[in-house]
C-alpha cells in the first residue's frame, strides 16, 4: 500500500542522505576496478545550458539498492523520461559518459525518504559527477518500500532525469556541438563574371 507523496526538495536532509551514504559502494574516483567505496561528492543541481544534452551520450551501467521489481519499474519509468528530455540512451562502448545508480528508501518521522544517486563517469572512468536527491512520502509503515508506490516512482523518475539532462547539457560535448550550430555558415564566394565591354 503506497502512501502519500509530498513533493519536496531534499537535499538538505542530512541524516537521510548520511545513511544512504552509508549503504553506497557506488562513488569516488574511480579506475578500471570500479567506484571507491564510501567516498563522497557534494551535490550539486544543474541548470540546462539550453544546449542539447543528445551529443553527451550515456549509458547505464548499473543501478541498484531497490527490490527487483521496484528497480525495474524506475528504470523503465527514468529511460521513458530521459529520452523525452532529448538524452541519448546508448550502449557503453558508444557511450561518453556512464551512469551508475542507486536508489533507497529509509524511514523517517512521519513517513519515508525515497531517495536517488547517480554517479557520472567520463570514457576513462572518471566520476565526473553526482547527482542526487530526494522525495518524502507520508504514512506509516514497518518497511518503506510498502511506502513507495507508482506516484512516487514516477515523481523520482522525473526528478533524476531532470537533473541527468540539465547536467549533460552543460557538458563540452554539448556545449561544442550547441556551438556549432550557431555559428554562421560560411557562403559559398560568388563566381565573377568578367565583361570587356565588346
Amino acid at each position: 500500500m503506497g502512501g502519500t507523496l509530498e513533493a519536496t526538495r531534499g537535499k538538505g536532509a542530512l541524516a537521510g542522505f548520511m545513511a544512504l551514504a552509508g549503504a553506497l559502494a557506488l562513488a569516488g574516483c574511480a579506475d578500471a576496478s570500479g567506484p571507491a567505496p564510501g567516498a563522497t561528492a557534494q551535490a550539486v543541481s544543474f541548470r540546462p545550458s539550453g544546449a542539447s544534452p543528445s551529443p553527451a551520450a550515456l549509458a547505464v551501467t548499473q543501478m541498484e539498492g531497490a527490490p527487483t521489481q521496484v528497480q525495474k519499474q524506475f528504470m523503465a519509468l527514468f529511460n521513458a523520461d530521459v529520452v523525452k528530455d532529448d538524452v541519448t540512451l546508448t550502449n557503453s562502448a558508444s557511450a561518453r559518459y556512464l551512469a551508475r545508480g542507486y536508489i533507497s528508501a529509509f524511514p523517517v518521522e512521519g513517513g519515508a525518504r525515497l531517495t536517488y544517486v547517480w554517479d557520472i563517469y567520463d570514457r576513462a572512468n572518471h566520476r565526473a559527477q553526482r547527482l542526487n536527491d530526494e522525495i518524502a512520502l507520508k504514512g506509516a509503515a514497518a518497511d518503506p518500500w510498502s511506502l513507495v508506490d507508482g506516484a512516487a516512482l514516477q515523481a523520482l523518475a522525473e526528478r533524476s532525469a531532470g537533473e541527468l539532462s540539465a547536467y549533460l547539457s552543460n557538458t563540452p560535448e554539448a556545449l561544442a556541438a550547441n556551438a556549432a550550430q550557431a555559428a554562421p555558415q560560411s557562403l559559398p564566394a560568388k563566381a565573377l563574371s568578367y565583361s570587356d565591354g565588346r
